[in-house]
């Protein structure tokens, strides 16, 4: 008996060592800052029973890294802009939705897609005209979301035009993840049919360790060992897999939510006299030679084929039928990218110069199909 106790409170010391240096190096790292981990970062978002979470208003932040820094404020609507008043008499107001990609904390807010937008329609006015373009991008957000973040805050802004930035990168993913949201939000509809109590588990887990930077980093060195060891069979990793030749079931099953969801805010914007146009954005290897070389040699390893397109190929199919306008970026930015760096050095976001190409081709579009005749 003595023996079992004297085990019983070793296990017990080890543990407590092992959970007080847990919480020393997140805390070591957090205070370091540059991730989105860090508590500064964090404290820009709140919780929300719809939603999961959204952007807190009047949070503020300092995000920092070697590549940028940033001061990030959130006005009383809850949205990384500048205060929004009453809609002005003659004002076309616009509301461009989506993910991190448009809310952009690695620039300032005038180098955003929707700040650089409105300067080029006040630019192009004839005759002078006042537009006011929102920015309603959440970071980690997906269609299912974002439909439901236009329904619950962002559709009392009484927007003319609705903007919905999709990522061909990831949004399949996203959708796949949280379709249940789309059926815990339809009248008598089943809540949670569209995810099972693993895949439940797999996004809570997805969740805690992107709250953890140690988590983060114990994940990536036990990985890096169970592949050199053979101990685990390598695999495409998940988002990559939109881009495969033959879309595995979670891809299909993702381009099938994020339709349903884009069909509905569609059906909203309708309703109240606004009009949906989905810009529709790439990844990075799309545009970037060196890294598609780099991710297509992975994937051959593999023995998969990366096919560098495909993903936005299924996008544009899988919205073909809506009849929604969708705008594809992906030409601007080979375009642009000859002449300027488009995206980020460390992240897959969009410098200011990659911004300004996007704004160009969504101010080029509006007035070549005259939307805001159209939406008078």
């Amino acid at each position: 008996m003595r023996v079992k106790a004297v085990l019983q409170s070793n296990a017990a010391l080890l543990c407590a060592v092992a959970i007080v240096q847990f919480g020393l190096f997140e805390a070591g790292l957090r205070l370091k800052g540059g991730t989105e981990a860090a508590p500064e970062f964090q404290r820009l978002f709140m919780a929300d029973p719809a939603l999961g979470y959204r952007l807190k208003p009047g949070a503020t932040a300092r995000f920092k890294t070697a590549e940028f820094d940033t001061s990030i404020a959130i006005n009383t609507a809850g949205l990384r802009d500048r205060e929004i008043g009453p809609k002005a008499p003659g004002e076309r107001r616009l509301i461009v939705l989506g993910d991190s990609l448009v809310m952009a904390v690695q620039v300032p807010l005038r180098a955003t897609l929707p700040a650089q937008l409105e300067r080029l329609l006040y630019a192009d006015a004839v005759p002078p005209a006042t537009f006011r373009v929102i920015n309603a991008g959440v970071q980690g957000y997906g269609p299912v979301e974002e439909y439901l973040f236009y329904r619950d805050v962002a559709a009392a802004l009484q927007p003319d035009i609705v903007i919905l930035a999709l990522y061909a990168g990831n949004d399949a993913v996203e959708a796949a993840g949280t379709g249940h949201r789309l059926q815990e939000h339809r009248p008598g509809g089943p809540a949670n049919e569209s995810l099972s109590l693993v895949d439940r588990f797999t996004q809570w887990r997805r969740r805690v360790i992107r709250r953890s930077m140690v988590l983060q980093v114990v994940r990536l060195r036990v990985s890096t060992v169970l592949y050199r060891f053979n101990w685990r069979q390598p695999e495409v990793d998940l988002p990559l897999r939109a881009y495969l030749p033959e879309a595995p079931p979670e891809i299909a099953r993702g381009l099938d939510v994020m339709t349903e969801a884009v069909s509905r805010l569609d059906a909203l914007t309708r309703s109240q006299g606004a009009q949906l146009v989905v810009l529709l954005l790439p990844a990075r290897f799309q545009v970037d030679d060196e890294d598609f070389q780099r991710l297509r040699d992975m994937v051959a390893r593999l023995g998969e084929t990366l096919e560098r397109d495909r993903a936005t190929e299924r996008f544009k199919s899988a919205l073909e039928k809506l009849g929604v306008p969708v705008i594809d970026v992906l030409p601007s930015l080979r375009h642009a990218a000859r002449r300027a760096d488009v995206f980020m050095r460390s992240t897959a976001h969009f410098t200011p110069s990659g911004h300004e190409t996007i704004a160009r081709a969504l101010q080029q579009y509006l007035v070549d199909h005259a939307v805001f005749e159209r939406e008078r």
